[in-house]
């Protein structure tokens, strides 16, 4: 009997711990194995690529597993361009292309569809995949290539329009669309397939229309002057500069308004409660730069200002001393010029009725500006020990009228700046941080980059900027570099 109650435990036990593992199990599926990474692969076409004698309005590509297009309108290429653009739909394993324009004959023609094709499930691209026919006896096969670089900042730019033209007029880029167009991979390169002999313009455009047409200086342009001849023995490379003819931060001159309109804002301006004139320092954590002048920031144009009644004092006691003092064009802007001594107190004082703004306003009380400059151990200093130009560099860019700056940048914007004399420069008080060492090719001397012209005559290409590589500097830190070209 014993033994028999005792079985009966034991199921039962059995019985509770499996229910009890069964609910605190997690279910897993199956992983289904390794990720596909294989894009998709072309199985046919028809008509087959190269083919001879084409006059299909409508081509098939059929694909090895089901595949989508991402932005196909803005990927795909055709050359020589058409006037209409051709539809390209998906589905399931096929891509279909209907040709709407009449294709011209004894042309080659290039479809590049870029990286727009792509499978369903892993979206794993079709780089760079193109089909090329021709509607006459033969394929043309001629190439031209190159890098394009943004002449400023050095840098390659991806997705850049180039463009080749046959009228070689001046004006053809703002007036029609190219004969053949490319665009700029991410390293900056560019290829043409398939061309055709003969004699053409070549330009690169950056524009936010999209037209193909260079319409305004502020769209960024880069040009070769003289055409580019293709045989059927030789092979184009080309490097081109791009850069904008006008800035565009440069706003045009205001249109002259009525004096009585003029007038009129004022009273208007006085009738409304107008915020209070303040005055408010630049400063590096409330530390003055030492090699920089001290910036005061008014919070409304000034009237004018009565500078001679100004004070700056130096030291503790806060002993006067002279200083210069100058004011922007905006009439917001004080700035005061001193030598600075370093790890000193200053005090900046502005009576409450030195400064007058336009609607008459003052200070409501004297301004005291308490700060303190930095010392020489905060700054770094960035040497340039040599800098190698090499031969073929030299021979390239006419080395001996050629001036060298050294630029560091940072977030896109020169800090420090200098010509290199004998081989060498040095930049002392800098504001430990990490930048960019470019150096600029200063055709005429000025210590700063100059911009191209296509338009305005002489036509002349940009000065060139070369990116060297970053550099983290520190504090106390004096950093030798050799530099080579």
């Amino acid at each position: 009997m014993n033994q028999y109650i005792r079985g009966w435990v034991f199921w039962l036990m059995f019985i509770l711990v499996s229910i009890s593992f069964t609910r605190c199990a997690n279910i897993v599926p199956p992983s289904g194995g390794p990720r596909d990474s294989v894009p998709p692969v072309l199985l046919q076409a028809n008509p087959r690529d190269s083919t001879l004698h084409f006059n299909s309005k409508k081509v098939t590509f059929i694909f090895d597993e089901y595949v989508e297009l991402d932005n196909v309108n803005d990927k795909l290429i055709v050359s020589p361009t058409l006037k209409r653009t051709p539809i390209v739909t998906a589905k399931l394993h096929t891509v279909t292309l209907e040709i709407k324009d009449t294709l011209k004959p004894n042309t080659t023609y290039t479809f590049n569809f870029a990286d727009a094709i792509r499978d369903i499930n892993e979206r794993n691209i079709s780089a760079d995949f193109q089909y090329v026919v021709s509607t006459g006896d033969y394929l043309d096969s001629l190439q031209v290539s190159g890098h394009l670089i943004d002449a400023e900042n050095g840098r390659v730019d991806s997705n850049v329009a180039v463009m080749l033209y046959r009228d070689l007029t001046d004006s053809i880029v703002s007036k029609e669309k190219p004969v053949y167009y490319a665009k700029t991979k991410g390293d900056g390169s560019f290829r043409f397939k398939n061309i055709a002999p003969g004699s053409y313009k070549i330009f690169a455009l950056k524009e936010e229309d999209r037209d193909l047409q260079y319409s305004q200086p502020t769209e960024m342009i880069a040009f070769v002057e003289a055409p580019i001849v293709l045989t059927e023995s030789n092979l184009a490379d080309v490097n081109l500069l791009l850069f904008m003819e006008a800035d565009s931060t440069i706003k045009p001159p205001p249109e002259p308004v009525d004096s009585s309109m003029l007038e009129q804002e004022e009273e208007e301006k006085k009738k409304k409660k107008l915020p209070k004139l303040t005055a408010t320092p630049t400063l590096d954590g409330g530390m003055q730069e030492l090699p920089a002048p001290l910036k005061i920031t008014f919070s409304l144009p000034l009237r004018n200002l009565d500078s001679a009644r100004t004070i700056l004092g130096e030291d503790s006691a806060y002993t006067p001393v002279t200083f210069t003092s100058t004011m922007d064009s905006t009439r917001t802007q004080l700035t005061i010029g001193y030598t600075w001594k370093e790890g000193t107190p200053y005090r900046f004082i502005i009576p409450k009725d030195a400064p007058t703004d336009t609607a008459g306003q003052q200070l409501a009380r004297p301004d005291t500006l308490n700060f303190r400059t930095k010392k020489v151990a905060d700054y770094a200093i960035f040497t340039v020990t040599e800098l190698n130009i090499s031969d073929s560099t030299k021979s390239a860019i006419n080395d001996s009228a050629m001036h060298y700056v050294v630029q560091l940048v940072q977030d896109k914007t020169i800090k420090y700046s200098g010509t290199v004399v004998n081989g060498k420069w040095s930049q002392r008080f800098i504001t430990p941080g990490e930048y960019d060492i470019r150096v600029l090719l200063d055709t005429n001397g000025n210590g700063k980059w100059d911009r191209g012209s296509y338009y305005t005559k002489p036509k002349r290409q940009p000065e060139r900027v070369i990116n060297i590589e970053k550099v983290n500097l520190k504090a106390y830190w004096t950093v030798p570099k050799k530099i080579s070209i």
